[in-house]
């Protein structure tokens, strides 16, 4: 049986060491080409879930980072160091991926069967109409000089944007079990999530930094 839940080798072929990732082993430090049902959460030796401990993340990351890395490999065969190459590379992405909300909400709806972005474009009701008046304000305010718009606009955005993730999050934890209606309305709130962005770039502002400040006050 696999370690916490993961559908896992059980032990290295060579040391015979469990295995906590598909790709490395801790005790030998053999490689292995990723198995055809490997995903990111896997590669990392963690469940499929959105709700993820960061330090978890971080530290697993870490220590497998370390495992695959290409200098451990230098005076290895070409094919050995081509795989040490790949396995950092596909570590990275899923690292990448992972630590970033949205993208593993994105992430977790893809892997369940849902539509991709570029399938379904449609955003919430709407929200379309609601982001062309804020631009419009946007721009009125800047044109005006009024820096304390600016400023309510930011933290109004980042508040909507905070709590669109939110809604995200609770969707996402179990996306395998939505059924297509909801897999939808998961998809139209993260297509919304770029619109929210692009405003809060606009306006120069770090969205968690922003988001953190509305949780705050």
């Amino acid at each position: 049986m696999a370690a916490d839940g993961l559908n896992l080798p059980v032990k290295c072929l060579n040391c015979h060491s469990a295995l906590t990732t598909p790709i490395v082993c801790d005790g030998c430090h053999s490689l292995y080409p990723p198995p055809p049902w490997a995903d990111h959460f896997s590669l990392l030796g963690l469940p499929r879930t959105y709700a993820i401990d960061e330090k978890r993340l971080n530290s697993c990351f870490r220590a497998i980072a370390r495992g695959v890395h290409p200098d451990r490999f230098v005076g290895e065969p070409e094919e050995v160091r081509s795989l040490a190459t790949r396995l950092s590379a596909e570590l990275n992405q899923a690292f990448d991926v992972l630590s970033d909300p949205v993208r593993r909400a994105d992430y977790l709806l893809e892997i369940a069967g849902g539509p991709s972005a570029a399938e379904m474009r449609e955003v919430p009701g709407d929200f379309l109409a609601d982001v062309m008046m804020l631009r419009e304000e946007i721009d009125q305010a800047r044109t005006t000089g009024d820096d304390d718009a600016l400023r309510r606009h930011s933290e109004s955005i980042a508040a909507r944007r905070q709590d669109t993730l939110r809604q995200i999050a609770v969707l996402a934890e179990s996306a395998a079990d939505l059924d297509e209606p909801r897999r939808r309305v998961l998809r139209k709130l993260l297509n919304s999530m770029k619109y929210y962005d692009n405003l809060l770039a606009e306006l120069a502002v770090d969205p968690f930094a922003a988001s953190a400040r509305t949780t705050n006050d």
